[in-house]
C-alpha cells in the first residue's frame, strides 16, 4: 500500500489493554493517522507521545475515523461502546467501518451489524489469535466475518497488525472460528495438565517428559507453551486471575454457541469445570 493511500485512512482505536495497545502502537508507527480512547490514562499518554490523537470519548473517535477498531473485554462492554446513548453509532460517519477484534458471541456482532446498517455503517468481526507477543510483533492471525469489500478496505490496516488474514464468511463467522480455536486450545491444555500429572505421579521428571512429548504424538501448542503460565502471572495486567476470567469467558461463549447450534461439547464442559485447577489457581 502506498504512503499516500495509507494517510487517507483515518483509524480509530478503542481499548488499549494487553492486546490493543501493541496493535495501536504498530498502526501509528506504520504511519496511520490514529485516534485512540481508553478509560485509563497511561496507555493514552504513551500513544500520544508516539503521535496518536487522544479522544475524550468513543463518540469522538467515531467522528474522526473511517475505520474504528475495538478491543473490549466482553459482549456487554461491546454493546455499550457501540450501541450506547453516546456510543459509536451515535456519531459514526456514514460509510465508516466498525471492526470488532474482541472475542464475543457471534450473535452480538450480528446484532450490531443490523443496527449499523441503518446508519450506513459497515461491520466486520475480526477476532485475533497470537497473544500479546503476536500483538507486539504484528504477527496476529485475524479471523474475519463480513462483507469482502469491507475487508479489502481494511486490509492495509490488518496487514500491519497481523500476518495471517482469513475471511470466513458473513458477520459472526470470524468470532465463531475464534471460539473453535479457543475451545480446542483449552481442551489441549486440559489434556497436557492431566498427562503431566500422570507423569509426575509415575516419578518422571516434568522437563524431560515435556521434551519427549514435544517430539511425539502427544505434542500440542498448549504443551509447547507450558511455561507461558509462569510468565502470565507476572506480565498480565490483572494477574493470573484476570487471565483465568478471560479464558473462562471465551470457553463459556463456545459452550453457549454449541448449545445454540445443538452441538454437544462434553470435553469443553469438563474443561470449564477444571480451568482454575489447570491454571494453578486451586489445588
Amino acid at each position: 500500500m502506498s504512503a499516500d493511500l495509507r494517510f487517507n485512512q483515518k483509524v480509530g482505536f478503542i481499548g488499549l489493554g494487553n492486546m490493543g495497545k501493541p496493535m495501536a502502537i504498530n498502526l501509528v508507527n506504520a504511519g496511520f493517522e490514529l485516534t485512540v480512547f481508553d478509560i485509563r490514562s497511561e496507555p493514552l499518554d504513551e500513544l500520544k507521545k508516539l503521535g496518536a490523537s487522544v479522544a475524550q470519548s468513543v463518540a469522538e473517535v467515531a467522528i474522526s475515523s473511517d475505520i474504528i477498531e475495538l478491543v473490549v473485554v466482553n459482549d456487554a462492554q461491546l454493546e455499550e461502546v457501540v450501541l450506547g446513548e453516546k456510543g459509536i453509532l451515535s456519531a459514526a460517519r456514514p460509510d465508516s467501518i466498525i471492526v470488532i477484534h474482541a472475542t464475543v458471541h457471534p450473535g452480538t456482532c450480528q446484532k450490531i451489524a443490523q443496527q449499523a446498517t441503518v446508519k450506513n455503517v459497515g461491520v466486520l468481526d475480526a477476532a485475533v489469535s497470537g497473544g500479546e507477543e503476536g500483538s507486539k510483533a504484528g504477527t496476529l492471525t485475524l479471523m474475519v466475518g463480513g462483507d469482502p469489500d469491507l475487508l479489502e478496505r481494511c486490509r492495509p490496516v490488518f496487514e500491519v497488525v497481523g500476518e495471517n488474514i482469513f475471511h470466513l464468511g458473513d458477520v459472526g463467522m470470524g468470532e465463531a472460528a475464534k471460539l473453535v480455536n479457543n475451545l480446542m486450545f483449552l481442551n489441549h491444555l486440559h489434556s497436557a495438565y492431566e498427562g503431566l500429572r500422570l507423569g509426575a505421579a509415575a516419578g518422571i521428571d516434568e522437563d524431560k517428559l515435556i521434551d519427549l512429548l514435544k517430539v511425539s504424538t502427544g505434542n500440542s501448542w498448549a504443551l509447547e507453551s507450558w511455561g507461558w503460565f509462569a510468565e502470565m502471572r507476572e506480565s498480565y495486567t490483572t494477574g493470573m486471575e484476570g487471565m483465568a476470567e478471560v479464558l473462562f469467558k471465551d470457553l463459556s461463549l463456545a459452550l453457549s454457541v454449541g448449545h445454540d447450534l445443538k452441538v454437544s461439547l462434553p470435553s469443553g464442559a469438563l474443561t470449564s469445570q477444571m480451568l482454575e485447577r489447570i491454571l494453578g489457581l486451586e489445588e
